[in-house]
């Protein structure tokens, strides 16, 4: 996991360096909700920390957190929602961006 993180904030740094002040700021935010709210930087280790954090099955004492902290992982492990945001902070040459990010993310195994 940790080498996922690693790729992705290469990633995102490649991203920054390469764009205007405008889409710095909008492609990190982007980079930033990503890795704060996908926590372990996939699906997997985010649903593993809402089992840590709530237990393993739903029980009516849990349903209402567990639920939401699934929910949130689902939102904020979206590789696609990331590569559409990055895709819309683009300004120039932007062609296949979003295909490009959904290629290189997913077959670096960011989002699972």
């Amino acid at each position: 996991m940790a080498l996922l993180l690693r790729i992705l904030l290469i990633l995102s740094a490649i991203f920054l360096t390469a764009c205007e002040h405008k889409e710095r700021d909008i492609k990190g935010t982007a980079m930033n909700t990503y890795l704060a709210g996908c926590v372990g930087g996939g699906y997997t280790a985010c649903k593993l920390n809402c089992e840590n954090l709530y237990g393993t099955s739903v029980t009516p004492d849990n349903a209402l957190q567990m639920n939401t902290c699934l929910s949130n992982c689902n939102t904020a492990c979206n590789i696609s929602t990331l590569c559409l945001q990055l895709q819309q902070a683009c300004k120039r040459d932007c062609g296949s961006n979003y295909t490009n990010c959904l290629l290189i993310l997913g077959s670096n195994g960011v989002g699972k």
